[in-house]
C-alpha cells in the first residue's frame, strides 16, 4: 500500500491510541499525558477544512451537551487537569470523522493489521526490557509500580484494548494471532474484562463463520456454560486465581476496605443524592471524596454510564444513551461492521471498566458515523433516477443487437446509415 500523508497521519494517530506512551504524571490529579494528547491539539489544526464533515447526531450532541454542562459545573465546583478530557473526546471524535471519510475499507485493514504489529512490538520489547521481574508486568500478586504498560490505565487496560483491538482484525489473516495475544494476555493478567472482550470477539468470529445461522452461537454458548460450571467446580478444589477475579465475595471485601468498584458505586450515589445534573468533567470523583470522607486510588468510578451521570447529569446520560441506541440498531458495511463490533464490546465492557473518555473510543465513534453517512450518500444517490444513457459512455445498445456494443463498434456500424441519411437529404 503506497503511504500518502492520511495513511501516514492515520497510522501514527491509531499507533499512539494504543500503544500510550506517557509523557508526565500527574499524581495530583492521578492522570497521565500521553504522546496521543499531543497529536490530538495539534492535527485537527491540519484538517480544518473537514469540518463540514460535521454532522449532528446523538454523539455531537451529547459532546456539546457535556462540553456545555462542565462549563456551568466550573462556575459552582471548579475545575482541575481532568477537565480537559472534553477537549481530547472532541478532537478524537473529530479525526475519526476525518479518517473515516479519507479511508477506504481496504486501507483500514491494512492499518488495523499494522496496528496490531506495533503493539506485538511494544509488548516483545517491554518483555525484554523486564525480562527479570516478568512477575511483576504479568502476575497480579507482584507490584508493578515502575513497570511500562500498553496503555497508561495498567495492565487491565492493556488487556481490554488487545481484545478489542482483535475485533478490528475479523475477517483477516491477522485474527487468529490478535484474538491468541488478546485471550493469553487476559488470562495471565487475571483481565476480567480482558477475558470477557477475548470471549466476544472469538464469539463474534464464530457467528460469522456459521453453517446457518445460530449453529455457531448455540455452539460457543454452550461451550463457554460448560467450561465456566467445570472451573467454578475445580476452583472449590483447587485455587485457580483467574476464577477469583470472578468471585464477588472479593469485591465485597474490597469495599468493607473502602477500595473497589462497590465502594466506588456506592460514593457515586451519595454524591447523585445532591446533584442529578452534573458536577463537571473531571469532578466526579474528587466531589466524591468530599462528600464521603474517603480517599480513592482512581480517577474514575470504572462504570461509564455512571461516570456521565455523575459529571455530565441526567441530561448527557440520556443523549449517551441514544448514541448507543443508534449505533446498536444502525446496519453496517465492510470494515463498519467491524468498528460497530468495537464500539458495542467497549460498550458492554464499559460496565465494569473505562472511563468513557478514552480517545480510541471516540475516535472508532467518529468513523462510525463518518462511513455511516458515506453509505447514506451513495445510496440516495444510486436511488436517483438517471437520464437515458447517462453513465454508459464507453456503451450503447441497438435494437436488434444482443449484448453491449463498444463506441467504436457503434461508430464503424453508424457510419453507413448516416451516409444513406446524407443521400436522402
Amino acid at each position: 500500500m503506497k503511504i500518502n500523508k492520511t495513511r501516514a497521519a492515520a497510522v501514527v494517530l491509531m499507533a499512539m491510541l494504543f500503544v500510550q506512551v506517557p509523557l508526565t504524571h500527574s499524581a495530583a490529579s492521578k492522570s497521565h499525558v500521553n504522546v496521543y494528547h499531543i497529536l490530538l491539539l495539534l492535527m485537527p489544526v491540519i484538517y480544518v477544512p473537514a469540518l463540514r464533515y460535521l454532522k449532528f447526531n446523538p454523539a455531537t450532541a451529547f459532546i456539546a451537551t457535556m462540553a456545555l454542562t462542565s462549563a456551568g459545573a466550573a462556575a459552582v465546583y471548579g475545575g482541575g487537569m481532568r477537565s480537559t478530557l472534553i477537549v481530547f473526546v472532541a478532537a478524537a471524535y473529530f479525526l475519526g470523522v476525518v479518517f473515516g471519510r479519507k479511508l477506504p475499507d481496504l486501507d483500514l485493514r491494512r492499518i488495523f493489521v499494522w496496528i496490531l504489529g506495533c503493539c506485538i512490538v511494544f509488548i516483545l520489547l517491554r518483555d525484554v526490557v523486564y525480562a527479570g521481574q516478568l512477575g511483576a508486568v504479568y502476575a497480579r500478586s507482584e507490584g508493578a509500580s515502575g513497570v511500562l504498560y500498553m496503555s497508561t490505565g495498567g495492565r487491565n487496560i492493556e488487556a481490554s484494548l488487545l481484545a478489542l483491538l482483535s475485533i478490528l482484525l475479523l475477517g483477516t489473516r491477522a485474527y487468529p494471532i490478535a484474538a491468541g495475544i488478546a485471550f493469553l494476555t487476559s488470562a495471565m493478567m487475571l483481565s476480567r474484562a480482558g477475558l470477557v472482550g477475548a470471549a466476544v470477539s472469538i464469539g463474534i468470529a464464530a457467528y460469522r463463520a456459521r453453517k446457518t445461522r445460530s449453529y455457531y452461537l448455540y455452539t460457543f454458548l454452550g461451550i463457554a456454560m460448560i467450561v465456566l460450571v467445570g472451573g467454578l467446580v475445580l476452583s472449590s478444589v483447587v485455587d485457580i486465581p483467574v476464577l477469583d477475579r470472578f468471585n464477588l465475595q472479593a469485591e465485597t471485601r474490597l469495599e468493607h476496605k473502602n477500595v473497589g468498584r462497590l465502594a466506588l458505586w456506592n460514593s457515586a450515589t451519595q454524591a447523585l443524592e445532591q446533584n442529578l445534573f452534573g458536577y463537571g468533567v473531571g469532578n466526579g470523583v474528587p466531589l466524591m471524596e468530599q462528600i464521603s470522607g474517603l480517599t480513592f486510588v482512581e480517577n474514575n468510578v470504572h462504570d461509564i454510564y455512571l461516570q456521565f451521570l455523575l459529571e455530565g447529569g441526567v441530561q448527557s446520560l440520556l443523549l449517551f444513551l441514544a448514541m448507543v441506541g443508534h449505533i446498536l440498531f444502525r446496519p453496517a458495511e465492510g470494515q463498519q461492521r467491524n468498528i460497530k463490533a468495537f464500539l458495542l464490546c467497549y460498550l458492554m465492557l464499559a460496565f465494569i471498566e473505562f472511563s468513557g473518555y478514552e480517545a480510541y473510543f471516540w475516535f472508532f465513534v467518529g468513523m462510525f458515523y463518518a462511513r455511516n453517512d458515506m453509505r447514506v450518500r451513495l445510496r440516495e444517490e444510486s436511488s436517483k433516477p438517471r437520464p437515458v444513457g447517462a453513465g454508459l459512455p464507453a456503451t450503447s445498445f441497438r435494437p436488434g443487437v444482443t449484448g453491449p456494443v463498444t463506441s467504436r463498434e457503434t461508430m464503424s456500424r453508424a457510419g453507413p446509415l448516416l451516409q444513406e441519411e446524407a443521400g436522402h437529404a
